[in-house]
């Protein structure tokens, strides 16, 4: 298997429900995430299987990611939900149907969840533009996150969002109410910062 030819102005998209969702994943998660979203072309198949090469993350973000932590972290983002809240709803979807790992190829196949793949193609409006690469480079999961956010905004005129919002956004939040961030010192030198 060859690494992927990911250019430095290579965009990824992804439906702003998805950017701004209430989710909580890990940095590695987000790296697997933006790699699979760099493999869609919107003639793709429904059951079409995308193949990730853990040299192409490696390569891309600087960072070693073993098979055990790529095993870990797929399981574990299998078991995500993300949470979509419209004025009708909220929905809860899982991205991924598969994860199949193929032995001593360092690569494995992942077979997007058909009812997720409507926050990944097609998008005419209402999506976020990120530099797959730059993406990549963000240090730690917040840092992905928000730099997610600022690129969906960044040509809205501003609005502020009540700090909660934002908090159960980043998943900081969870849903018995409990705030990983009370004092917001530690908020700005954990997160923000």
């Amino acid at each position: 298997m060859e690494l992927l030819d990911v250019s430095a102005d290579k965009n990824i998209i992804m439906s702003n429900s998805i950017t701004s969702g209430r989710f909580d994943v890990t940095a590695c998660q987000l790296d697997i995430l933006f790699m699979l979203l760099s493999m869609l072309e919107k003639n793709d198949v429904a059951d079409k299987e995308y193949i990730v090469n853990a040299k192409d993350i490696e390569t891309l973000t600087n960072k070693k990611w073993n098979y055990q932590q790529l095993r870990k972290s797929t399981e574990d983002f299998g078991s995500r939900m993300f949470e979509i809240e419209t004025e009708k709803s909220l929905k809860q979807i899982w991205l991924w149907s598969k994860v199949e790992y193929y032995h001593t190829t360092g690569s494995f196949g992942v077979i997007i969840n058909p009812y997720a793949r409507q926050y990944f193609f097609e998008l005419k409006d209402n999506f976020t533009s990120l530099q797959l690469k730059s993406v990549l480079n963000c240090n730690s999961k917040y840092a992905k996150r928000l730099y997610g956010i600022a690129c969906q905004y960044r040509n809205m005129k501003f609005n502020p969002m009540p700090l909660d919002d934002f908090k159960k956004m980043l998943g900081l939040i969870d849903k018995k109410g409990n705030d990983t961030y009370e004092n917001a010192t530690n908020l700005k030198t954990k997160v923000l910062d």
